[in-house]
């Protein structure tokens, strides 16, 4: 049933699972609530995480996949901050400072390159779980790690997140195309237009009083 080789219908000549519909459905549902700064979108993410971690696992994508335990942990932790923060679901949002910018763009790049050289070659060392080579290897880890860094700043109500997941975007739209899961992809333009909008709205809570 979840099987991304299980096909649920096709579409023009697409062939859709149940699984990365679901899988689709939340993302979309969970950046939507998040665009708004509505606590509703950590309830999405918890469940979209544990559908993608059983996708990416499928088609090979390993630093995805274990991206996708951090989601599922940061939806818990945005949840509460979240919460504790405010009653109505209408969050204040604030900037970083320029030192801020500086170490989080550093720290990118460098657990980047960590995560794709582990990535590389964790077939190797543990062939029983991840019998094939990863693909779009560091392609893949900036994805990833860019991923950790905007949902972390999204949870503690920063600016900034909105910028880290337009180009996340930007690089997911032309990975999932190539890998050939094209709704995924699809999803990904759809989450660009999204994340545009999330920068606006958010920029404008600043502006209104919010920083």
């Amino acid at each position: 049933m979840f099987n991304i080789d299980t096909t649920l219908f096709e579409l023009l000549g697409y062939r859709m699972s149940l699984l990365e519909l679901l899988a689709v459905l939340t993302g979309l549902a969970a950046v939507w609530y998040a665009a708004r700064a509505n606590i509703v979108t950590w309830i999405f993410a918890l469940v979209n995480a544990v559908l993608f971690f059983v996708l990416y696992y499928q088609v090979n994508l390993y630093s995805a996949m274990v991206l996708q335990i951090f989601f599922f942990c940061n939806a818990i932790y945005g949840w509460f901050n979240w919460k504790r923060q405010s009653s109505n679901g209408d969050e204040p949002v604030t900037l970083l400072s320029h030192k801020a910018r500086v170490f989080w763009v550093a720290g990118i790049i460098a657990m980047a390159l960590a995560m794709g050289t582990v990535m590389g070659r964790i077939h190797l060392w543990l062939p029983d779980f991840f019998p094939v080579r990863a693909t779009f290897v560091y392609t893949d880890a900036m994805i990833a790690v860019m991923s950790i860094a905007a949902s972390l700043l999204c949870a503690r109500l920063k600016l900034e997140n909105w910028i880290l997941w337009i180009l996340v975007d930007i690089m997911s739209i032309a990975m999932y195309a190539m890998r050939g899961i094209m709704l995924v992809s699809v999803q990904y333009i759809i989450f660009l237009a999204m994340a545009i909008y999330g920068f606006i709205q958010w920029q404008r809570k600043i502006k209104s009083g919010g920083y």
